[in-house]
């Protein structure tokens, strides 16, 4: 399935399951796939959830622009409203890791009424200079899959079969600016905060810091990097749940499904 976005890309969603809604946003260069291989889906599905997949705009099976502008904060909070409004749901919990972080936090940031809850891994929102990214999609896209490999992985024949299929000029465009200082604006955060970040990430301080200014909860994953974070799917989803079933709005509406 597909909703249209605001400007006309295509954003490609599955949904799974039956009972509250909760959105998982994946991260740069791989698809909505990427939280079903690594076991958060059944594991979300077991709890009782409809999971909602999107693949984000430039990956997957929606739409690739290959202009940079199009891959603004703005715009990509509106991918997730498209997707939300196809389904008629007024509202729902978000879960993104990494870019897929970065987009649930603009969404929550532009479009608080339409987040219950919001659970970010491995995302913060200071500046952030994505050149290590723009470098390692210049050429194609090996140099990237040695980087993610290079954090004590080895990638999956599937993973590494999602992530050659990418469009690399699609992939250029998403990184081609720096990510600006959205944390003056984090004030005015309505949603509960769920903030995720393996000790061995270099942006570990930068998450822990985010969630301390909004006064939201924190979990930092002991002797993981940004890659193998999230690959804890297990430690994830029973904090992600017990952190949603401790929101009393959230609490709520499980209890009635």
């Amino acid at each position: 399935m597909a909703a249209t976005s605001a400007d006309g890309v295509p954003i490609a969603y599955k949904v799974l399951g039956a009972g509250v809604p909760l959105v998982l946003l994946h991260g740069f260069t791989e698809t909505a796939e990427s939280w079903q291989e690594a076991g958060y889906v059944d594991r979300f599905l077991r709890a009782g959830r409809q999971v909602v997949l999107i693949d984000c705009r430039g990956h997957g099976s929606s739409g690739k622009p290959h202009d940079a502008a199009a891959y603004g904060g703005d715009k990509r909070a509106r991918d997730v409203v498209a997707v939300l409004d196809a389904l008629g749901m007024g509202a729902a919990d978000l879960v993104g890791y990494s870019m897929g972080g970065m987009i649930a936090l603009a969404t929550a940031l532009r479009f608080p009424e339409r987040v219950r809850a919001l659970i970010v891994i491995g995302a913060h929102p200071f500046a952030q200079d994505m050149m290590p990214y723009r470098l390692a999609v210049a050429d194609g896209i090996e140099r990237w899959l040695a980087m993610v490999e290079g954090q004590g992985i080895r990638l999956s024949d599937d993973a590494r079969r999602r992530m050659a299929a990418n469009d690399i000029r699609a992939l250029q465009a998403c990184v081609a600016h720096d990510r600006p200082d959205a944390s003056p604006a984090v004030a005015a955060l309505n949603a509960p905060l769920l903030a995720i970040a393996g000790t061995q990430d270099p942006i570990f301080t930068a998450v822990r810091a985010f969630a301390e200014r909004v006064d939201g909860r924190f979990l930092a994953l002991e002797g993981r990097n940004h890659v193998t974070t999230f690959l804890a799917a297990d430690e994830i989803v029973t904090a992600v749940e017990r952190f949603l079933r401790n929101q009393p709005e959230v609490a709520a509406s499980l209890r009635s499904n």
